[in-house]
């Protein structure tokens, strides 16, 4: 089978050393101005990889024949496409498969943030939409991080990672292709779902946001657990009661912030503050860099404002999760209600919401 990765960050590379590793063929690629990493690799013809995979623990060297400096190469060599990047970096890669990808091609997005949805929607206006199937996950497979010059550390491989797809009668198809590369997929109800199930809408932004100043006075620092405390987890279930209450209007039966993360980490716990201090590949950390981080930048407009906008439209309360969004706005003095993939964006008067009691 041949995969696509595009895509050089921390997700990418550990996707494309994990799997050439597990014996899969693969082209990684990136678009002029974020391929640092695909130069670094092509350079120096080894990546390092330390930590855990799907063969066994690291640490392995491998040689780096799965980079490819054509990014229209690494689509039409692909069976299945990978776009790892974060959701504001994906318009460009979306453009490329648009008007290079093949007929029958699965394109994924590994982590949530309205992708799918988003990426279906650009095929309809292009009338491409019965040549791919879209699909996303709720969470990127990986815990994972760049460490050095072709150097990635993989802290963790999740035990459980939601999936959905587009056009929703191929979605059973697209699970089984996948399936044989990692099992650890399951089926969604919906892309609805996965995308509302993606952690980092409030782990990440919740964290970031609350240690906002301790972040601008020292940069990036060493931390253990986001720093996440009692208070903080109490704001993060406040955001994911609102989170629950505007989810169920999409799929049946949604999970908490708590059971999604116990899902992912194979965990028993009570409480989200008690879950994030039980995961080992939380242990060693750096904080954000600055408030522009993805954690910022992208969970912000690409999942919580989507989740709120949707919420209104339903009429529904989203006070805490709009003080969220709000404090984001205000730091970085950036309007993410207009920036972000809103309702309206998504087509929302095209969807069907699900009857509840």
């Amino acid at each position: 089978m041949n995969i696509g990765i595009l895509g050089a960050g921390h997700g990418g590379l550990a996707m494309a050393a994990d799997l050439t590793l597990a014996g899969q063929n693969i082209k990684l690629s990136a678009v002029s101005g974020h391929d640092k990493n695909i130069k670094i690799l092509k350079a120096l013809g080894n990546i390092h990889i330390n930590g855990v995979t799907s063969i066994g623990n690291a640490p392995f060297d491998i040689k780096t024949n799965f980079v490819c400096e054509d990014i229209k190469e690494t689509i039409n060599f692909a069976d299945i496409i990978m776009i790892v990047t974060p959701a504001f970096a994906q318009d460009v890669y979306n453009e490329l498969i648009i008007n290079h990808g093949k007929k029958g091609q699965i394109v994924v997005f590994p982590c949530g943030g309205f992708s799918a949805l988003n990426f279906y929607n650009e095929l309809k206006i292009h009338g491409r939409e019965n040549d791919f199937i879209v699909g996303e996950t709720a969470s990127l497979i990986y815990t994972t991080k760049i460490t050095g010059p072709a150097e990635i550390l993989i802290k963790s491989i999740k035990n459980r990672v939601q999936f959905s797809a587009l056009p929703e009668n191929r979605a059973d198809y697209a699970l089984e292709v996948l399936n044989k590369i990692y099992p650890q997929f399951y089926k969604a109800e919906n892309v609805w779902q996965t995308s509302f199930n993606n952690p980092s809408s409030i782990l990440h932004t919740v964290t970031t946001l609350l240690n906002m100043s301790r972040i601008e006075m020292f940069g990036s620092y060493k931390n253990s657990f986001f720093d996440i405390t009692p208070s903080v987890a109490r704001v993060m279930e406040k955001l994911d009661k609102e989170r629950l209450e505007i989810a169920k209007h999409f799929y049946s039966n949604p999970l908490s912030l708590n059971q999604i993360m116990c899902s992912l980490y194979n965990l028993k716990t009570e409480n989200i503050y008690e879950t994030i201090k039980s995961i080992k590949a939380y242990t060693i950390q750096r904080s954000p860099e600055d408030m522009t981080h993805r954690y910022v930048s992208e969970d912000i407009p690409y999942s919580l404002v989507p989740i709120a906008s949707l919420g209104r439209k339903l009429n529904l309360k989203t006070t805490n999760m709009d003080s969220i969004i709000n404090i984001a706005c205000m730091c970085n003095d950036k309007n993410y209600w207009a920036n972000g993939r809103t309702a309206d964006k998504l087509g929302f008067s095209e969807i069907k919401v699900v009857e509840t009691v």
